[in-house]
C-alpha cells in the first residue's frame, strides 16, 4: 500500500491496467458515466480476464460501459459469476431481452439512488400488513409489462 494513497485506498491502478485488475476482483462495480472513453469499456472480451475469480458485475452508472450482446456472452461462458445490472443501453429494459431470464441475473429498477428510509420502512410494513392479510402488495412489478 503507497503512502501516497487516501486512507482507504489499498491499490490503483491505471487505465491500463484494466485486464490485470480484473483477473483479482470478486466484485466489479461500475458506477461510470456515459462518454466516450467509457462507453463499450466492458465490451468484448474484456471479461474474460474474470473468469478465473467468476467475478459479480454490478452496473449502477451508465448502460453503455457494455453491450448487451458481450455480458451475456460473458455470463453464458463463465467468465462472470454473475450481474447487478440497475442500468442498460435500451430503458426500460425491452421485455424481449434475454438479461430477463439469464441465470445469475438480478435486475433493479433503476433506484441505486438516494432511499428515504421512513418511506421504505412504511412501504415494508404496508405490505407486510397486506401479505399476512391476503392482499395485493403496493408497488409490484409486472414482468409482461417490464415495470
Amino acid at each position: 500500500c503507497s503512502s501516497d494513497l487516501p486512507e482507504h485506498v489499498h491499490h490503483f491502478r491505471p487505465m491500463s491496467k484494466l485486464s490485470e485488475m480484473l483477473q483479482e476482483v470478486d466484485y466489479l462495480v461500475s458506477v461510470l458515466p456515459s462518454t466516450p472513453d467509457t462507453r463499450d469499456l466492458l465490451s468484448g472480451e474484456i471479461l474474460k480476464h474474470c473468469e478465473n475469480k467468476k467475478t459479480v458485475f454490478i452496473n449502477i452508472g451508465r448502460g453503455d460501459v457494455i453491450d448487451d450482446a458481450s455480458l451475456i456472452h460473458a455470463l453464458r461462458s463463465g467468465w462472470l459469476g454473475g450481474a447487478v445490472l440497475d442500468v442498460f443501453n435500451t430503458e426500460p429494459l425491452p421485455t424481449s431481452s434475454p438479461l430477463w431470464s439469464q441465470p445469475g441475473v438480478t435486475i433493479t429498477p433503476h433506484v441505486s439512488g438516494v432511499t428515504d428510509i421512513n418511506k421504505a420502512v412504511n412501504t415494508f410494513v404496508d405490505n407486510l400488513l397486506r401479505y399476512q392479510s391476503g392482499q395485493p402488495l403496493l408497488n409490484q412489478v409486472d414482468l409482461i409489462r417490464g415495470y
